[in-house]
């Protein structure tokens, strides 16, 4: 009898339980820093200044949305991102109301469905929300993300041959659209430890991605997912893909990922705002958007309404869908962060 087949696949087994449950240790697994070379770390720079941003998260989140669900747009040019197996697009759009273009990363979400591993828009909307708990527009580590239903003839001129809406009963193709980000970089070298232990400028973003990587439980830190400034004196980083997140399974376990604290210290600022939170402050991530259908059978986004199922994070009942993080997912986040609270307080976590 061979018994080799059925060994093989215990062997896979344990090893994924493995996989599942060493990261869930938190920012406890952490090696012994030197301490950093600095007390404080100012911001390195002005107030609403996006030098790696076409245009501000404000400016995105308002006119220019206003602009995309009105389809006061041309689209000039769309093609496949250079990097990436998802499926993701690079739209270069012509926008009337500022006659300026805007370039996008759209990326479609997976018909029916609207989620699944590595493409999963409510959890990018999510990691884009929570960092507005303890960061400034201007620190922004995640680009601004907006859901978009492409109008079904819109998305038929640039992709012929695909007729299957996302929703059924609805006439458009739903997904992920973020602000594709300028004078930025895939570094050779992602973390320097030395550097963040001298220089403020440096600790000020790296741990503000950290900050955010954490509460996330973000799982996939592969070459590419994460940009940094070409600016060397001004650092800042950005998380470009965060799919892989909020205790996703499966996830990229080949890379060190940043769900724990890896730097040796973090910003006083973001610590102080995550002390204000209460638990509730978290329940409106169960609906990061909501959409309806409207008489041309397009889903635009409304204001939220009540959770419709919190143990589900896509619910689709009759005209209306909504996305969001579920109950389990939101008491994740809020015990990552009284556990990180607990760890700067007890002084595991030094605070700059």
């Amino acid at each position: 009898m061979n018994m080799t087949k059925p060994l093989t696949g215990l062997l896979f087994v344990l090893l994924l339980c493995l996989i599942a449950i060493v990261p869930a240790c938190g920012p406890n697994v952490k090696i012994k820093h030197q301490p950093v070379q600095f007390s404080e770390a100012p911001s390195p720079y002005g107030k609403a200044e996006f030098p790696n941003w076409q245009f501000s998260p404000e400016k995105l989140e308002g006119e220019i949305y206003k602009s995309l669900l009105a389809e006061e747009f041309l689209v000039m040019e769309t093609r496949a991102t250079a990097r990436g197996t998802s499926g993701a697009k690079k739209d270069v759009l012509h926008l009337a109301a500022l006659d300026k273009e805007i370039k996008f990363k759209f990326k479609q979400a997976i018909p029916g469905d609207l989620d699944s591993f590595n493409n999963s828009p409510r959890r990018e909307l999510a990691a884009y929300e929570i960092q507005k708990l303890f960061l400034e527009p201007e620190d922004y580590v995640v680009p601004t993300s907006l859901i978009y239903c492409v109008p079904l003839d819109l998305w038929l001129q640039h992709n012929p041959g695909f007729t299957a809406p996302s929703v059924d009963g609805t006439n458009c193709v739903l997904g992920l659209a973020s602000i594709w980000l300028a004078n930025v970089q895939i570094p050779e070298v992602f973390y320097e430890e030395s550097r963040f232990l001298q220089e403020p400028n440096y600790a000020y973003f790296m741990s503000n991605l950290n900050i955010l990587t954490y509460l996330i439980a973000h799982r996939d830190a592969k070459q590419g997912n994460f940009l940094l400034s070409k600016d060397d004196q001004r650092r800042q980083v950005f998380s470009i893909d965060n799919g892989e997140s909020f205790g996703s399974f499966p996830y990229n376990f080949f890379v060190q990922n940043w769900d724990v604290i890896i730097v040796p210290a973090l910003r006083k600022d973001s610590i102080d705002r995550l002390r204000q939170l209460k638990r509730q402050d978290l329940d409106f991530l169960g609906v990061v958007v909501q959409l309806e259908k409207d008489e041309n059978g397009i889903l635009k986004p409304v204001p939220a309404g009540e959770n419709l199922d919190p143990k589900k994070s896509v619910r689709i009942h009759g005209a209306t869908v909504q996305l969001g993080l579920t109950r389990t997912e939101i008491e994740n986040v809020w015990g990552r962060i009284e556990a990180l609270l607990a760890d700067v307080d007890s002084g595991k976590i030094p605070v700059f």
